[in-house]
């Protein structure tokens, strides 16, 4: 988390800071990012820097904050939108995140960490590693979730159940994402690829039910 330091700078010195991590990031992968270069182009010096963040994790965890509460709200709505289809509420997660890649001006930024496997899997900053070692407010992520889902699409029969078939829905939209960016298929046989997974998950789970 950002100090309350960085937190109380006028916009545009936070805007300015945030601008330069962001094109640095883009330029390099997560090993290589320079700390020396950010604090350069964003003009502060290497003592303020840590004033205001812990190392470049923390930094980098600031900068997908907004992205990661965007997509919970989205999910939140969806949810509600779908009438607790969890799975058409994943299958349109990757459908908006593509379209989403395609316009933003940042989005060589987003193409470096969804190709980057250690942060993707081993890091708290995009939310895996947290969900999957079931912390507090992923635990009530997925409360909220069961409480909304329609038990007949989805016949699982507890919260925890739910939290195992979230996790794999959650690696089937980061390798859809992960496939993208990598431009390793045309974006049809992505989706359509990710459509069939989709499928025998869903089956899979009326299956053991």
């Amino acid at each position: 988390m950002p100090t309350q330091r960085f937190l109380h700078l006028p916009d545009i010195k936070r805007e300015k800071i945030k601008r330069a991590a962001i094109r640095e990031f883009s330029k390099f992968s997560f090993s290589d990012v320079s700390i020396n270069q950010i604090i350069k182009e964003a003009d502060i010096s290497r003592g303020s820097f840590y004033t205001y963040f812990d190392d470049k994790e923390d930094l980098l965890a600031y900068l997908l904050r907004d992205f990661q509460e965007t997509c919970k709200r989205w999910f939140f709505q969806n949810l509600e939108l779908c009438e607790g289809n969890i799975y058409q509420v994943f299958w349109n997660s990757i459908l908006v995140l593509i379209n989403y890649g395609r316009e933003q001006q940042d989005f060589i930024f987003y193409k470096n960490i969804f190709l980057d496997a250690k942060l993707m899997t081993e890091t708290s900053m995009i939310g895996f590693k947290d969900f999957f070692n079931k912390s507090k407010e992923e635990q009530e992520l997925v409360r909220y979730c069961f409480e909304k889902l329609d038990h007949i699409v989805c016949p699982v029969s507890s919260s925890g159940e739910l939290s195992e078939l979230l996790e794999l829905l959650l690696f089937l939209v980061a390798k859809s994402m992960s496939m993208y960016f990598m431009e390793s298929a045309d974006i049809d046989e992505i989706l359509h690829s990710v459509k069939y997974q989709f499928q025998v998950i869903e089956e899979g789970v009326r299956i053991r039910t």
